[in-house]
Formats: C-alpha cells, structure tokens, sequence
C-alpha cells in the first residue's frame, strides 16, 4: 500500500493532540467519512506491523501508544503525487493505451476514490475546452472522444508545457533518430526539434490504437508535394506503425509541420488567397507607421521578412502547430504600447483569415516591426548631415571624433573650429555637436564634454541619435 503526502500530514496531526481521546472536531478541516478512512487505513499497516492498533469507542479514537505511529512515519515511504504529476500520470496513459479504468490508479496514486473522481472531473473540464469529450464505455473503461486532429492537438499542446514529464516517460530512441533525420542540414531550433518530437510520439501511439487521420482540410493553403521530399527514413517508420492502414493524410501532416516549422521548407506551401494576404500586410503596415509617423514601406526588408513570417505563422494556425516564444510580455515592458498597437492592427488578419493570434506569435511580429523602426531610423540619420564644432584644439576635437563613432550610428561631415564656424555655410548641416559654451545656431544643436559622459550619451539618445 502507498501512503500519500496527505496520510503523513494526518498522522502528524494526530501526534499533536494533547489528549489520548481524538474527536471528529479535532479534525474538523476533513469529514467524517475521510476521518473514519484515514484511520482504517493506519490501523491496517499498524496491525500487520504487529504495533497496537487505534482504537474506537463511538466516534471517538483512543491513541495509547503513540509511538507505533512514529514508527510508521519512519519506516514506510510516503508518496507525494500533486495534482499535475497525477494528470501527467492519467494523459500519458491513455495516449499509451487509448483507454482506463480509475480503479486502477487508487493503490497506484494512494489516494480515496474521492480525490480520484476530482481529477477525472477536471480532466473533463480541460477536455471541454479542448472540443473533446472523456466518455465511459461498457468493458473498456474511459476514452477521449473527438475529432482525431483535435485529439492530438490537444496532447501536443499538454505535453509541450509538461515536456520535462513528457522525455521521462517517453524515452523512445526511434523517432529521436527520426527527427534528426528530418531536420538534419536545416535551420531549426530546440523548440522545433521538441515539437516535433512530441508530434511523432504522438502520432505513434495513436496510429497503434488504430486511430488515424481521414482528412486534412485547408482553405487557405495547399502543400506541393516534389519527388526530393521522399522523406526515406519517416516512410519507413510509417510502414513500422500503420499496419497496412492507408497513411497518406499522416505523411501529409507530417509535411505540414515540415513546412511551419521550417523557414527552408516554404517552397512546400502554396497559399491560395495571395492577393488578399498582400492587401492585408500594406494595410498593417500603413496604420502601425501612422501611429508612429514613421514610413515602414521606406525598409525594404519588412515586407518580405514579416511576409514571410506571416505566411508561415497562419499556416502554423491552420494547421495547430504550436507557436512558441522564448520572450514574454514582462521582458519588453518598455514596448507595452507598441505590442498593444501590434494587436489591435493584426485584427485584419484575425478577421480575413479566419484565426487567432496568441501572445507568442505577435512578440514575434513586434520584432520585426521594431528591427524595421530601428533601419529606418537608422537610415535616416546616416543621410543627417552632422557637423561637429571643438574649441579646445585638434587633441579633443579627436578625441570627441572617437567617442562619437564609437558609441553612435553618426554621419560626421566635417569637425571645424569655433572661428570656421563663425564663417562657415551651413546650408547642407542638420545638427551640430559641440564644445562651445553659449554657441548661437539656428541648427538643432548640442554642447556635450569632449570626452563624452554618459549624460552626453543620454542626451545624445533623446535626440534620437543610435547607439552602435
């Protein structure tokens, strides 16, 4: 018999009480019934332990010796399964086996059937939300019932936020090679390989309980299908697991998730509505730069990174591939207006093409909305003509030279003295930087120290100069 976490806190319970008499009130956090459980439960491992079992007059419990308990609580291991580990526990099994009986998992969990149809009744909650049933069914035992694409979306995505679960117990070294195999001489990260890896262990065990895809529809994208992409090594894993099945839609989604999540596999994706996709992203851009006033249609890069990005994230959504940043919100906190903006404008997407972008996939698309600010601006002040002004001879005039190319994205056209200055044009300059106390310029300007401190620096970015 295991012992739970909670039998122990019952039995330290019991040894704080001042009198040997224990009453249902002494215990009031539990009901009766659990009292009565807990305590046939001890007196069982106390009886065939041969120490002096509790015993009962009415419903009060007599404790005369409690050092039989202290005896328990050194020699028996107590087992502290908490909520999550035992619906790790209950998933991995029934995509094991497809099937299970609760009984089963009482002796296995140590725990009261009680607790056990609390965790099948919150299984069925997160079911529901997932458009998926957990059904009895006569001499076989509890199922989820379900669209198929649906089932084992809603595994890969328990099974990623578990993944640490997920490698202990499904140590499987076939489909280990089999991703290598698959991303080998392609740009992919650990998130890809882990995805991937959860989706083929998945596909594995469900095409073994005979539960295989008969359709994969798309209404925005095809996948076009050239003789190199013969995928040698996963054709032969399918032969292993379908049993003579028809396995054409599983290969297909296999390629599905070649094609997300892999940037060099974008040639396997055909996108239907082109057009309207086009039309969408200058619209998106136009109003995130209005916002802004800034042009992102002057980058030229924007259009086809972010295009690309796009193309592959809905497909991604089509197609419930998981999509997963590193970063969240709280790390970018100084962006928080810019990312709400990113929400708000991406709608036209969400409402044209018919998904959802989460909180992971639209970090994503403030980074390229960001890096694309950053070139313009750039851009921008490459082409400022900057003149620099020192009155402290050639020495500090270097020296500040220096320490501007340094730490700034700087167009210096000239460095003069004050008296040049006095005398110079300066028809073509957009800004001065200085040494000069008092200096009168129509021209935007900035006295800084020649060997510029860091309130140089600051200053230096509130005027929108770059950083290196």
């Amino acid at each position: 018999m295991k012992l739970t976490k909670d039998d122990l806190n019952f039995i330290e319970e019991i040894l704080k009480q001042k009198n040997k008499r224990i009453t249902f009130e002494d215990l009031n956090y539990l009901k009766p019934a659990q009292i009565e459980y807990k305590f046939k439960k001890i007196n069982y491992l106390l009886k065939i332990t041969n120490r002096n079992t509790i015993k009962k007059r009415y419903s009060n419990y007599y404790l005369n010796y409690p050092e039989d308990l202290i005896f328990l609580k050194k020699e028996f291991e107590f087992f502290a399964f908490n909520k999550t580990q035992r619906m790790n526990i209950i998933l991995e099994k029934l995509l094991r086996e497809n099937t299970i009986n609760i009984k089963e998992f009482e002796e296995f969990f140590g725990q009261s059937r009680s607790t056990l149809k609390k965790d099948i009744k919150f299984l069925k909650k997160i079911l529901i939300e997932n458009k998926l049933e957990l059904i009895y069914k006569s001499r076989i035992g509890l199922l989820i019932e379900g669209k198929e694409n649906d089932i084992r979306s809603f595994y890969l995505e328990y099974f990623l936020k578990n993944y640490e679960f997920f490698i202990e117990y499904f140590n499987c070294k076939k489909i280990d090679f089999l991703v290598f195999s698959l991303l080998k001489g392609k740009n992919s990260s650990f998130e890809t390989s882990k995805i991937l890896r959860v989706s083929l262990t998945i596909q594995s065990y469900r095409l073994k309980n005979k539960n295989l895809l008969t359709a994969i529809k798309d209404p925005f994208f095809s996948i076009n299908i050239p003789n190199k992409y013969k995928l040698k090594y996963y054709n032969k894993f399918l032969e292993h697991i379908t049993y003579g099945y028809n396995s054409y839609y599983e290969k297909i989604s296999i390629l599905n998730y070649l094609a997300g999540l892999c940037y060099i596999h974008n040639d396997l994706v055909i996108m239907k509505k082109k057009e309207l996709f086009e039309e969408n992203l200058d619209i998106f851009l136009e109003n995130i730069g209005k916002e802004y006033q800034i042009e992102l249609s002057k980058d030229e890069y924007i259009k086809k990174t972010l295009g690309s990005h796009l193309k592959s994230a809905l497909f991604k959504m089509y197609n419930n591939i998981p999509i997963l940043n590193p970063c969240s919100i709280e790390d970018l906190v100084d962006y928080t207006e810019l990312i709400k903006k990113i929400k708000k404008e991406i709608k036209i997407f969400e409402k044209n093409f018919k998904v959802i972008f989460n909180k992971d996939e639209i970090l994503f698309i403030f980074f390229h909305i960001k890096s694309s600010m950053l070139r313009i601006e750039r851009d921008n002040l490459n082409k400022k003509n900057i003149l620099l002004v020192c009155n402290l001879g050639i020495g500090a005039t270097q020296i500040l030279l220096d320490q501007l190319k340094k730490h700034f994205l700087i167009n210096i056209v000239d460095s003069i003295s004050y008296y040049q200055f006095k005398v110079l044009n300066l028809k073509n300059i957009d800004f001065i930087i200085h040494t000069v106390n008092g200096l009168q310029c129509k021209i935007p300007s900035l006295k800084v120290n020649p060997l510029l401190t860091h309130k140089d620096i600051q200053n230096l970015k509130k005027n929108n100069f770059l950083l290196n």
